[in-house]
């Protein structure tokens, strides 16, 4: 597994070995989420929540996000999140956190991140990813002009949240990834 793009692109990403419940983003997957986002991530704050390898908040980095938080449940994950960050040279920009990610979420409620990024497993019950959606907008972690981007199962429809709108849905193969903004 490899950074897909930006200034780390090529650099070799570690893979927990034990855990099978971390299924990494796919690159095809990966680059299109950057592509779209290129330009517009420079200067922000990132959230990657079920952060898995950290792939996601890497590419981040990699195009220019100033600081990256990593959430991840599993201790295999969090050591491989953190051994990657070392091993590209990254760590002043990225924070790791180990918790779950509908409970550890409250932390953050001081915070304000620009892009939101979540990837769960793909078993992962609507009414969980409805409850992080509310948290994070009763917290208020999202800027204004933020974006949330959700990979999920399309057989998985995102749950409605008010104040929420999805603005852009692409799919690839069983997956679709849900591109979220505030409304205003």
């Amino acid at each position: 597994m490899r950074v897909i793009s930006g200034y780390l692109k090529g650099r070799k990403l570690f893979f927990p070995e034990r855990t099978k419940e971390i299924r990494a983003t796919k690159d095809v997957v990966r680059e299109a989420i950057f592509d779209s986002l290129r330009g517009w991530i420079v200067d922000r704050r990132v959230l990657e929540l079920f952060a898995g390898t950290g792939a996601l908040g890497i590419e981040a980095v990699s195009h220019g996000a100033k600081e990256v938080i990593f959430l991840e449940e599993d201790r295999e994950a969090v050591n491989c999140i953190k051994r990657n960050i070392e091993h590209l040279g990254i760590s002043e920009l990225c924070i790791v956190k180990k918790g779950k990610a509908e409970d550890s979420i409250q932390q953050f409620s001081s915070e304000r991140f620009d892009l939101i990024i979540a990837d769960p497993p793909y078993n992962y019950p609507s009414t969980r990813i409805e409850q992080i959606l509310r948290n994070i907008m009763e917290l208020k972690i999202l800027s204004d002009d933020g974006i949330i981007v959700i990979e999920h199962n399309k057989r998985n429809p995102l749950p409605e949240v008010s104040g929420l709108t999805v603005y852009k849905e692409k799919i690839y193969g069983k997956s679709v990834v849900s591109y979220i903004r505030i409304i205003r």
